[in-house]
């Protein structure tokens, strides 16, 4: 959901044309659908789609100029597996040091909270990454998410 909805607003702003937003997971199965309620909050919530989405694991031949997670555990165990890379959780990176719980395997209701939290919060992150690209050279701005899944 953080994926679509970060990609959907990085589109809308000019200093971010080039930039690549993609999905990894610390735990993820290579290949593995969205789930269907993240899949229909989003839908809902949002009117975005996921339908190209594919689950992807993280892997230190991912390369990034910056991986937000959702959560400090996943950015613990991302800064083992990518020691190099700048890994920092999203609602830090956005100000507010919130952790995005994972709704996967629970209600309807958990996905839809879910989600407004990621609304909330993604903004926030967009628009700091707007900031530093405004003092950063463009080519700052290239791959500062992961790259898209395929």
């Amino acid at each position: 959901m953080a994926e679509a909805l970060f990609r959907h607003l990085a589109t809308s702003e000019s200093k971010l044309a080039n930039i690549a937003v993609g999905s990894a997971g610390t735990i993820a199965m290579n290949g593995n659908l969205p789930n269907a309620d993240s899949v229909e909050a989003l839908r809902c919530g949002c009117g975005l789609q996921m339908v190209t989405h594919r689950a992807r694991r993280l892997s230190r031949h991912v390369t990034a100029d910056l991986v937000l997670t959702m959560d400090r555990e996943t950015a613990r165990d991302a800064k083992a597996m990518c020691p190099g890379d700048h890994i920092e959780m999203l609602g830090d990176y956005a100000g507010t040091g919130e952790e995005v719980v994972d709704p996967y395997g629970a209600s309807r209701r958990r996905h839809r909270d879910t989600l407004a939290q990621i609304e909330r919060l993604v903004p926030l992150a967009v628009a700091r990454l707007v900031d530093d690209a405004v003092s950063a050279p463009p080519e700052f701005v290239r791959h500062r998410e992961l790259p898209p899944t395929p």
